[in-house]
């Protein structure tokens, strides 16, 4: 039976605050109290969308979004929202920027069961993956505040690193990187000088104005 790696959704009324990944725990503390008025703009369904003037977008700089019921298709919805956003331009394998450097990561929903919904990370992201299951939570509970946990079924998924083991001693003989490759040197950098890399993505101007000292 697998052990199922959890979210919870705890309300409060303005700070978005991540802690990522203590021993097998994620949880976050998400904002609930976002006004209820909604503008989209897009083009074709749930299957393939193309969105114009992102939902997730204008959501991430504080404009209000409608809230939604519970269910299968409106979850896929917000998961396409996230993944065609200007934001997700960086994060999710299907755009040509992203791939160019190795990013192949993609995101989609396993099951709902109740108020808990269980999804799966596939491929290689240049930000940790604990991160991009954090961002979709987030999202996912303002858009349908129904859901209270947002979750893994396989909590190696969230690993950035796959630790390989001799079959007979159990001894660590290699660790493989599942990242997308640090292309141009900055996300170690980061690291170095105690920026936390998730914050500005691999390509720079695009989520933060700070920039990194060149090591």
């Amino acid at each position: 039976m697998q052990t199922r790696t959890t979210v919870d959704v705890v309300y409060t009324t303005i700070v978005i605050a991540f802690a990522f990944l203590v021993g097998d725990s994620f949880s976050f503390q998400i904002s609930s109290s976002f006004p209820s008025s909604l503008h989209r703009n897009h083009n074709g369904n749930s299957n393939g969308l193309t969105l114009y003037g992102n939902i997730y977008d204008e959501w991430k700089s504080d404009m209000p979004v409608d809230s939604m019921p519970l269910d299968e298709e409106l979850v896929n919805l917000c998961l396409e929202e996230i993944i065609y956003s200007d934001f997700g331009k960086q994060m999710f394998g299907v755009h040509d920027r992203a791939a160019s450097i190795g990013i192949t990561g993609e995101i989609s929903l396993v099951e709902i069961a109740g108020p808990e919904i269980f999804l799966q990370l596939n491929g290689k992201f240049w930000h940790s993956r604990s991160y991009v299951l954090g961002i979709a939570a987030v999202y996912l509970n303002a858009r349908i505040p129904e859901i209270t946990r947002v979750s893994v079924l396989d909590p190696d998924e969230l690993n950035d690193f796959e630790e390989v083991q001799d079959e007979f001693t159990g001894d660590i003989i290699e660790v493989i990187d599942r990242r997308a490759p640090d292309f141009n040197g900055d996300r170690e950098t980061m690291i170095y000088q105690g920026i936390d890399p998730n914050q500005r993505g691999p390509f720079p101007g695009n989520t933060g104005e700070f920039k990194i000292i060149p090591a």
